[in-house]
Formats: C-alpha cells, sequence, structure tokens
C-alpha cells in the first residue's frame, strides 16, 4: 500500500475516534503509533515517542504552560475577579444592559491573569447570574452575553493557545501575546455595542442598575490593583524587553502567588488544590502536544501534508479564498473538537499552507486563536456553554447556545475587520523592543 494512502486512512481513522468520543490525547497516540509503527516499524515508533516526549519536556518556553494556567488558578481561589467584577459594576452597571456590558469587561480584564477562558466563565458567572435573574434580565441575552464574553479572556494577554501555536510554529510568544491585545480590545467594544444598543431598544431585556456616585467610582478603582499589578509585572516586562515569555511565566505566577497573600485570600489548602487543577490541566495539554508531534511527523513521512500543499498551490485560488475555506473548516471542527485539539491537530497541514501564502504568523496566531474561541459557544461542544448550563441548571443549554449565536456573528465580523485591516492585529507587536 502507497504511504499516502496510509496516511489518509490513518487521518480517517483519527477522525472516526474523536467522532465516537474517544479522548483527543488517545486518539492521536493510537494513531501516531500504529502508523508510524507500520511505514518505520514498531523500534523506531517507540524511539519517535521517546524522542518527542524528551524535546519537548526539556523545552523551556514549555515551562510557561503551568506556570500561566497556575496564575489563573490562583486568582480564581483568591477571589481576585470578585473585587474586579464590583469594580467594574460601579462603572458600566448604570448602562443600558449594564450587568451584561459589566461582564464583557470583567471577562476581558480577567483575561489579563489567566489564559484559560473556562476559568473566565466559571469565575464570573457565579457573581453575574444571581444579580442578572434579580433584576429580571432576559437569560437567554444574560447567559448568552457571558458565555461568549468568556472567550475574550484568551485573546488578553497571557493565553495558553497562544503558547501553544508560538511553541508549535516557532513564533515569537511575547509578539503573539501584545498582538491579541488591540483584537481583545476591539471585541469587548463590539460586544458591548451591541448589548447596550438592543437593551436600549427594549429596556426589558436588560435594564439599567443602580446609580453609584463618583466618590464609589473612583475608589472601586482601587479594586483593580492586584489585576493592574499582575497584568503590568507580565505585559510590561515582555514589551520592555526586561525578560523572555518563559521567564515572565514564571514572575507573574510568583505575583500572582504574592498578591493572594498579601490580600490574605490564600491558604495551604487552596493552594494545593491549585497546583493540583494546574498539573492536572498540563498533563493533558503534554500529552495531546507529544502524539500531536509524532502524528505530524507520520504525516509528513507518507508525504500527506506536501500532497495537501501542492494540490492547494497548483488549485490557482486566491489566497483569500483559500483563507476562508480555512475558517470555514475550523468552525466545522469546533462543533466537534475542543479548542487544544484545534490547534494541535490541524497545524502541521495548515501552518505551512499559510507561510507559503505570504500571510504573517503572528497576525495568522490571532486569527487561529479567535477562531478556536468561537468553537467555545457554538454546539454541539461548547465547552464554555457546558460549564455555563452546570452553574444556571434552569436555563437550557440549547437557550445559551441561541443566545451566543448572534456574539459569534459579531466576532466573525472582527475577523473580517483584521483581515482587511492587519495592522489591527501587528501594528502593536511590530513597535516592541
Amino acid at each position: 500500500m502507497e504511504y499516502s494512502i496510509v496516511g489518509y486512512l490513518a487521518f480517517a481513522c483519527l477522525i472516526v475516534l474523536i467522532t465516537i468520543g474517544v479522548p483527543i490525547a488517545w486518539a492521536i497516540t493510537l494513531v501516531a503509533f500504529v502508523g508510524t509503527s507500520y511505514i518505520f516499524g514498531i523500534e523506531q515508533a517507540t524511539t519517535q515517542f521517546y524522542t518527542t516526549a524528551f524535546n519537548t519536556g526539556s523545552e523551556f518556553l514549555f515551562a510557561s504552560i503551568p506556570l500561566f494556567i497556575l496564575m489563573g488558578q490562583v486568582v480564581s481561589k483568591a477571589r481576585i475577579g470578585e473585587d474586579l467584577y464590583q469594580a467594574m459594576y460601579r462603572w458600566f452597571g448604570r448602562l443600558p444592559g449594564g450587568l451584561a456590558v459589566t461582564s464583557v469587561a470583567s471577562c476581558a480584564a480577567f483575561g489579563a491573569v489567566t489564559g484559560v477562558s473556562s476559568a473566565a466563565v466559571g469565575t464570573m458567572a457565579r457573581m453575574v447570574m444571581p444579580e442578572m435573574k434579580r433584576y429580571g434580565y432576559d437569560l437567554r441575552l444574560a447567559t448568552g452575553s457571558l458565555a461568549s464574553a468568556a472567550t475574550i479572556a484568551i485573546m488578553i494577554p497571557p493565553s495558553l493557545l497562544m503558547v501553544l501555536y508560538g511553541l508549535w510554529t516557532e513564533t515569537s510568544i511575547g509578539k503573539l501575546f501584545i498582538a491579541g491585545i488591540v483584537p481583545g480590545l476591539l471585541t469587548t467594544a463590539i460586544f458591548s455595542l451591541y448589548i447596550m444598543i438592543r437593551c436600549k431598544l427594549n429596556p426589558a431585556l436588560g435594564p439599567v442598575g443602580p446609580r453609584f456616585s463618583w466618590r464609589e467610582r473612583w475608589a472601586s478603582l482601587g479594586q483593580l490593583m492586584p489585576i493592574g499589578v499582575i497584568f503590568f509585572v507580565v505585559i510590561g516586562g515582555m514589551y520592555s524587553g526586561f525578560f523572555t515569555p518563559g521567564e515572565a511565566a514564571a514572575i507573574g505566577a510568583g505575583a500572582t502567588v504574592l498578591v493572594a497573600m498579601a490580600l490574605r485570600r490564600l491558604t495551604l489548602a487552596a493552594f494545593i488544590e491549585a497546583a493540583a487543577d494546574t498539573a492536572a490541566l498540563s498533563v493533558m495539554i503534554f500529552a495531546v502536544l507529544v502524539s500531536a508531534s509524532v502524528l505530524s511527523r507520520f504525516f509528513v513521512g507518507t508525504q500527506v501534508t506536501t500532497s495537501i500543499i501542492e494540490a492547494i498551490g497548483d488549485s490557482g485560488l486566491n489566497r483569500y479564498v483559500i483563507l476562508l475555506l480555512l475558517i470555514v473548516m475550523y468552525l466545522i471542527l469546533g462543533c466537534v473538537l475542543d479548542a487544544f485539539g484545534m490547534i494541535l491537530l490541524t497545524l502541521p497541514f495548515v501552518f505551512p499552507i499559510v507561510v507559503q501564502l505570504g500571510f504573517d504568523a503572528v497576525w495568522f496566531g490571532v486569527l487561529l486563536t479567535f477562531l478556536t474561541e468561537i468553537a467555545l459557544i457554538t454546539p454541539p461542544v461548547g465547552f464554555n456553554v457546558y460549564i455555563l448550563s452546570k452553574i444556571v441548571p434552569d436555563v437550557p443549554m440549547h437557550q445559551i447556545f441561541r443566545g451566543a449565536f448572534p456574539f459569534v456573528g459579531l466576532a466573525l465580523l472582527v475577523i473580517l475587520l483584521i483581515t482587511i485591516f492587519p495592522q489591527l492585529v501587528l501594528w502593536l507587536p511590530n513597535r516592541m523592543i
């Protein structure tokens, strides 16, 4: 049997395994090991897994993954998100749909100290949803806006998905972090404006909240100091060139722990729980990363990657048409895969195509991160929707999906804007020292 046929059969088997519910790490490992064993022998397959695991585990930048995860876990245990929400509420609560606008702004700011959007939706939902119910918010708008707003958190640095993309493609993680700031703020503004317009036209969807004095508003800014300090240390240090992204992760994690201890909100038991959760998520990511690396080499060996690139190059299609097809592919994959699986499974094929078409690697990293986040609010997987439905069990999942649907359209609008105006992404990182 020709090697290319083996490669395509292996890819088909992988899709079947993932579709029937096999965890993606196990599915990729099984296909990569069996496929590599068939082509190169079982000894070579074993060696590939060993060397890949060793090289990945000894990669200095890989250490940043558990450290960025730990930042988010400690922030969650120390209830810093509560301070953030209370401060935002005093500034935005009086707007039409003020509570929903507050949740959007809070999720964006929460992203400055956590690289995982699931942490944002889990933290904010417990504070925002009781208030929205008390003020009689439309539950479809309330849950849809919250699930969608949490996706912004992954765009604001530090971003775990950007770390994975940077490690895989050898793209500057520092530039990826900085590149996500403007699109993240732009998405926050568009989401908030949409909520305000809808609630202005129909106040029953989201009535205004209580009025706070200017003295109370200015005083609330002190509650933003913990997140401001952490963000300034991590991003300010990288932007100014004081330390690398790998060093920023360590310094950021240390700063987060010190801030939590200074607030007297981090007990030993809470820290141990945060460390355990960090270890569990890090091991899952490591398993997917190693197995996906071996799978990528297998596809290269079977000429599958090369044949796909050549077929696209010979098609004569405009590069933006090909980009549109890739976007559609990711939207479809988002219906059955999680964010980590989407990135690591597709990059071996997609990244060479993107480079050949002349797109900037940093720009595409931001675009890919945005696309994978949209997958978190699209059925049937919709991980953010799943988390929110567990916190608010009285709202059916299909209602949350319906509430999130307009925000998917708004997210696609942002993708269109950064495609037409790539400098929205590239201007800030290009000014880095």
